[in-house]
């Protein structure tokens, strides 16, 4: 008997694609190494090329745009929901080759498989559950596309959003009614019916409607009948049983999770869970819990948590120790195999590099996100400012300085990928992501509290006070849409590219920006420590004296032309030069070069600590000047940072110009000079 395994047993390179990561083989039994208990996993890319697309092909010669939900047959093809731009069913055949099984969804989100072939989707834009037959016919098995909550007949009934889809033995369809926080089921008479969930979001245990979800999404049954609940709003996993019965297991209580996608159930009862947190985890049957792969938000193959994922969502089990996984941020279907049994692999593609698509970003320019579009507004922060207390943080994006109560509109078509991609309803720092760029500051999808627009956002109510709104995954948004009013903080913020890893806005041509002002550097905004943070302040002969290997920090700051007096911002490049005493460039020093540069962010949350020093800060309430630091002998290079230092025990003793510069995104530069002498002063 033909038997499939995974391609981690043999790895196939396909001719005119060196690389190509694991491809399906369909071979002979072979004998395989007993699983151990806690497996080391190795992760590698099965299918994509981590570029936003739909094209078909073998393995990382495919595209995906966004897939999200997966599921396995028994012969080893894999079918993949495909939403984000493509909105396709996609298959994996077990020769490693991606086609489309068929298209006309809208946000498709959960697969489940019938014994028989036929694949169940659960179309999240058009509120529906379908079904495609072994023949790739297409049809609806409830749900009349409209939101809302309709228990009844099947074509009658309505959903709000599904995204999580199960399939018992019987025919019986679980769903994860995801903005009605409601567990629902179709019967094989096609009558749909609640199985739990009050229908308001919370955390409760309980039977039937006393129990509460937030945002339920990804669904797994095990043999005995009990279903698993990725329950993302709460940060947990949740099982139900047949009587509707919510518990939440003791194991997935605590902080295990960031936001769980996607589940998968193992046949001795193991749990796999995936998480926005760029993690899978895995739950033994006796309730011990580890993540068995991905560490922060990135792209990585690789061993356990040398490997990293972003947004990973479906999950999918072949057999023990061989897992596939959507990597939706990422564009790439991941496998998640034993190390015991992976046996010999090719190193990853250097081709294979997901990152925000910077350059077609920039085709368009960039809309101001309030009226009237087209024309400048007062920039009141800028990219890369330092934010925070002991916890320092960059300032990702631009502030544009409004009144309270004004309108925000997208700037960009959009679409919501993330089940929750709002947050903070009512805060200061509430905001809301729509694609590639986020709103921060702002009464995401209403005024005041009166909702914009129920179609594409979901509010709870306490009487009339409003507690909770969610943006709906797969909402779309035209540019120009009114998405939200600008909060009690009196200006939008506004950040360009994905979360963690986020451009300066200014770089994308903002429409009628101007900035004629060059930064501005003080007299005395140039010093020099030594390499334990000593200030360095002996001189001589109105020279400053230094020596050893010091750094050397610049107080700088920059305005723009609409600006108050009293701004100041952020310049978009730094740097430093040492000149001979005749006021030549010292060799090394020949041409100007930045040392920080304020074009991108990137996922290191200690980076701002090495490119501002102490005393750096903007003041909310008054009491002290906004101040900026820079340690300018550090480095910051597309979003990377790294610490340095000028040895100036290698440069011949005399007297220098230590020359500071900084420079904003118009090229406007200001310079400041430093009197030095290196060695003993004459």
């Amino acid at each position: 008997m033909v038997r499939v395994v995974l391609a981690a047993l043999i790895i196939v390179l396909v001719p005119f694609a060196a690389a190509a990561g694991y491809v399906w083989q369909q071979l002979q039994p072979a004998p395989i190494p007993p699983l151990e208990q806690n497996w080391q996993s190795t992760v590698a890319v099965l299918a994509g090329d981590g570029v936003r697309g739909t094209d078909d092909g073998i393995g990382t010669r495919a595209r995906f745009s966004e897939p999200f939900g997966i599921v396995a047959a028994a012969d080893g093809t894999i079918f993949v929901a495909d939403a984000g731009h493509s909105d396709r069913i996609r298959r994996i055949s077990p020769d490693g080759h991606v086609s489309t099984v068929a298209g006309g969804f809208s946000t498709p989100s959960g697969l489940a498989l019938a014994p028989d072939g036929t694949l169940y989707v659960a179309d999240t834009g058009n509120h529906a559950i379908r079904r495609i037959t072994p023949d790739g016919s297409v049809s609806t098995v409830a749900g009349d596309f409209a939101p809302g909550y309709a228990d009844g007949p099947a074509h009658q009934a309505r959903f709000n959003g599904p995204i999580g889809i199960a399939i018992a033995p019987d025919g019986r369809i679980f769903v994860s009614d995801t903005y009605n926080d409601r567990i629902r089921v179709i019967g094989v008479d096609g009558i749909v019916s609640t199985l739990a969930g009050s229908g308001q979001p919370g955390a409760d245990d309980g039977v039937a409607d006393s129990a509460r979800f937030d945002t339920p999404t990804g669904l797994a049954l095990d043999v005995r009948g009990i279903l698993y609940v990725a329950d993302t709003g709460n940060r947990i996993v949740r099982t139900v049983d047949m009587n509707g019965r919510v518990t939440t297991p003791t194991w997935a209580q605590g902080d295990g999770f960031v936001r769980p996608l996607g589940v998968a159930v193992g046949p001795d009862d193991e749990v796999y869970v995936t998480d926005e947190g760029g993690r899978i985890t895995e739950i033994r049957s006796n309730g011990a819990i580890r993540a068995i792969a991905g560490n922060g938000v990135g792209f990585r193959d690789g061993t356990g948590a040398t490997a990293q994922f972003r947004r990973p969502s479906g999950i999918a089990l072949l057999r023990p120790g061989h897992l596939v996984v959507a990597d939706a941020g990422n564009a790439l279907v991941r496998a998640v195999t034993a190390t015991s049994q992976a046996g010999l692999q090719p190193p990853t593609s250097p081709a294979i590099h997901p990152q925000f698509d910077a350059d077609a970003f920039r085709l368009s320019p960039l809309l101001w996100p309030v009226g009237p579009f087209a024309d400048p507004h007062e920039i009141a922060g800028s990219f890369g400012e330092v934010r925070g207390d002991q916890q320092e943080r960059f300032h990702v994006g631009i502030d544009v300085r409004v009144e309270q109560g004004t309108r925000v509109y997208a700037v960009r078509d959009g679409i919501v990928s993330s089940p929750i991609s709002n947050n903070g309803v009512g805060a200061l720092d509430e905001w809301l992501r729509i694609g590639d760029l986020a709103y921060i500051h702002i009464r995401a999808g209403r005024s005041r509290d009166a909702l914009l627009d129920s179609s594409r956002f979901v509010a709870t109510y306490d009487g009339r006070k409003l507690l909770r709104l969610r943006v709906k995954r797969g909402a779309r948004f035209a540019t120009g849409d009114l998405i939200g009013t600008v909060n009690r903080f009196n200006h939008v913020h506004m950040n360009v590219g994905w979360a963690g890893e986020e451009q300066n806005p200014l770089r994308f041509r903002l429409v009628r920006f101007e900035d004629t002002v060059a930064p501005t550097i003080p007299p005395d905004g140039i010093r020099v420590y030594d390499e334990s943070w000593r200030l360095q302040t002996t001189r001589a002969h109105n020279r400053l004296l230094v020596g050893g290997r010091v750094r050397v920090v610049i107080d700088a700051w920059d305005q723009t032309d609409d600006n108050t007096p009293s701004r100041r911002l952020a310049p978009y490049e730094l740097g430093y030069q040492v000149l001979q005493e005749d006021g030549t460039p010292m060799a090394g020093f020949e041409k100007r070069r930045a040392s920080l540069r304020f074009d991108r962010v990137g996922l290191n949350p200690d980076a701002s600590r090495k490119v501002y020093g102490a005393g750096s800060g903007i003041p909310f309430y008054g009491g002290r000047r906004t101040r900026y630091f820079y340690i300018v002998t550090n480095r910051l290079e597309a979003g990377q940072a790294s610490e340095g230092l000028w040895d100036t025990s290698r440069v011949p003793s005399g007297n220098y110009i230590l020359r500071a510069w900084a420079a904003d995104i118009s090229g406007n530069t200001v310079e400041r000079d430093l009197p030095i002498t290196i060695g003993a002063a004459d």
